[in-house]
């Protein structure tokens, strides 16, 4: 017994050591991360990694991306959860609405990166608490685009990690083009998120 109470008191005087374990157990079955990689997370950056493939007419994209906030998930999900207002958070987001009912998130996004001006619709549940959302593209380039994101919560800071995949013809748009959009707007809209909960 005082040697479970010991161990409990040294993990307790070391939160990041044993948070740095506890994410590691998380992510071992989603994504292979490097130390450096787990090092920027623990510091509050926003990693992303886009692959894109395409052969035979045909086009496959996947994306990854995760982020870890210094607030718990109760208090960051206040914010997060007003999808509404995220036209007047992220600056390529030039409009944004949510029909409860039907769970469609529409956004009008406009950015350098992008290779024109794109409406995207977006089948969700609104994020109110933790757990696991998944959500679909029913229109669109990446029509039949399907992934989730999961929301948890480590020693008190609240970790999103998101993925999703398309399988469908080949687009216009060569595969670095759409990995370099993806990500890059991925890691500015997540970081944006971050500074804005703060």
């Amino acid at each position: 017994m005082k040697l479970f109470l010991i161990i409990q008191l040294i993990l307790l005087s070391f939160p990041s050591f044993a948070e740095k374990l506890d994410l590691n157990q998380y992510l071992s079955s989603r994504w292979d991360l490097s130390k450096t990689q787990i090092k920027y997370l623990q510091k509050g950056a926003v990693i992303a990694n886009s692959e894109v493939d395409s052969a035979s007419g045909q086009q496959t994209f996947d994306l990854k991306a995760g982020a870890l906030h210094t607030k718990n998930c109760r208090k960051v999900l206040r914010k997060i959860s007003r999808l509404e207002d995220y036209k007047n958070w992220i600056g390529f987001i030039k409009s944004s609405s949510y029909i409860e009912n039907s769970h469609l998130f529409t956004i009008k996004a406009d950015h350098p990166l992008l290779p024109y001006p794109m409406i995207v619709h977006i089948i969700v549940e609104r994020p109110t608490k933790e757990g696991k959302y998944p959500f679909t593209f029913p229109t669109g380039m990446f029509t039949g685009l399907q992934g989730y994101f999961e929301i948890s919560e480590f020693n008190n800071r609240c970790f999103f990690y998101a993925e999703s995949h398309w399988h469908g013809k080949e687009t216009k748009l060569p595969n670095f083009v759409i990995e370099i959009f993806s990500e890059t707007l991925s890691r500015i809209g997540g970081e944006v998120l971050m500074r804005k909960t703060k």
